[in-house]
C-alpha cells in the first residue's frame, strides 16, 4: 500500500518519536545531548516551530513539535541529518544513525497535550533509567518544575491545561507527572485513531485535520464489511476462502479481497494473510496479477468498482 501523505498546516502539533538504527544508542554521552538540543534550538529559530516536550532516551528520543507554516518534514529531516552528519564525525563511525524516517502522530492538543507531555516526561521510568521524572536531566521535565531554564522550550500551553499560574502549576504539573507513573498510561500516543492512524482526536478533529490539510476524508472501513460484501458477491463462506487447494473461484474471490484490502486501507496484508492461510507474497502477487487483468478487460474492473461503491454505501 503506498504511503499515505503527510499532514501539514500552520499550528499542527505531532508527536514525534525516533528510534536508533538496530536499537544502537543515538546519544552516548552528555555532549551529544547538548549538541543535539543545540541542533533543536537553531532549528526553531530558522524554522519558526514550537517544541513543547523532549526527551532524550540511550537509544531513542520524543518531541512534541507544533509547526508554523514549514512543514514538519523539512524541520526533521535536517535536524536529523545535521545530527547524524555531527555525531559520525565526533565518534568516527559511518552509515546510519536512525531507524528509517521519524515517526509522527499530530495530535488534538485541547485533549490530548498535558496527557502526552507527562508521558514522554515519563519515560525514563517507564525504561528504568529513573525512579522519578525529576532525576532525569534530558527531559523537558526539570523546566516545566521550575528546576531549569530552557529558553527555546514552550510551556504555556501545556500550563493552560493545568489552570494554575506561578508556583501552584509548577508544583500541580510535578504532581500530575509523579501520579502517572502509578499505572500505565490508558491512551497510546504511539498509535492514532480508528479514523485515520496518522491522527490521534476523535472523528470530528479528524475532519477538521483533513479539511486544513486541504486532503479527503475518507472514514476507516471495518474489514469485516469488506470481507461479508466479497463472501456474499462469490455465494461463499469464510472457510471456502480459507481452504487449501487452488480453487479457481476461491483463488478469485481471494485476489479481490486483497485488492480491496489495499484501496481501503482497512486493514493490513499480514493480518488477511493469518485469517486466509496464506502468505503475504502469494495474496500482493494475485493482486498484481487482478490489476493488470483489470487494464485489458473491462469486465474485471467493472466488478472491483462494484464491489467498492457496495462497501462506501
Amino acid at each position: 500500500m503506498a504511503r499515505k501523505p503527510r499532514l501539514h498546516f500552520p499550528g499542527a502539533v505531532y508527536h514525534v518519536t525516533l528510534h536508533g538504527n538496530a536499537n544502537q544508542p543515538v546519544f552516548r554521552d552528555a555532549i551529544d545531548r547538548t549538541r543535539f538540543l543545540l541542533l533543536i534550538q537553531e532549528g526553531i529559530e530558522k524554522f519558526g516551530h514550537k517544541v513543547h516536550a523532549y526527551c532524550l532516551l540511550p537509544t531513542s528520543l520524543q518531541l512534541v513539535v507544533e509547526v508554523a507554516d514549514v512543514p514538519l518534514s523539512r524541520i526533521m529531516q535536517q535536524l536529523g541529518f545535521r545530527y547524524t552528519r555531527w555525531f559520525n564525525d565526533w565518534h568516527q563511525q559511518a552509515g546510519h544513525l536512525f531507524q528509517g524516517r521519524y515517526k509522527a502522530i499530530l495530535v488534538d492538543p485541547e485533549k490530548y497535550l498535558l496527557p502526552l507531555v507527562r508521558e514522554i516526561h515519563l519515560a525514563p521510568v517507564r525504561a528504568g533509567l529513573e525512579t522519578s521524572s525529576m532525576n532525569y536531566a534530558w527531559s523537558s521535565h526539570l523546566a516545566y518544575c521550575g528546576r531549569d531554564k530552557v529558553l527555546w522550550l514552550t510551556t504555556e500551553r501545556t500550563y493552560l491545561q493545568i489552570e494554575e499560574s506561578g508556583i501552584r502549576a509548577l508544583m500541580k504539573f510535578h504532581a500530575y507527572v509523579n501520579e502517572g507513573s502509578a499505572e500505565e498510561s490508558p491512551i497510546d500516543f504511539n498509535r492514532g485513531s480508528e479514523a485515520d492512524p496518522r491522527i490521534l482526536g476523535d472523528v470530528e478533529f479528524v475532519r477538521g485535520v483533513m479539511k486544513l490539510s486541504r486532503q479527503k476524508y475518507r472514514p476507516k472501513v471495518n474489514p469485516e464489511k469488506v470481507l461479508r460484501i466479497v463472501l456474499d458477491r462469490y455465494k461463499l463462506n469464510e472457510e471456502d476462502l480459507a481452504a487449501p487447494g487452488k480453487n479457481r473461484l476461491y483463488a478469485e474471490a481471494r485476489a479481490y479481497l486483497a485488492w480491496l484490502y489495499l484501496e481501503t486501507g482497512c486493514d493490513t496484508m499480514t493480518a488477511l494473510g493469518d485469517r486466509l492461510n496464506r502468505d503475504v507474497s502469494s495474496l500482493s502477487s494475485a493482486v498484481r496479477r487482478l490489476q493488470l487483468k483489470a487494464k485489458k478487460d473491462e469486465k474485471v474492473a467493472d466488478k472491483f468498482q462494484k464491489l467498492m461503491n457496495r462497501i462506501r454505501r
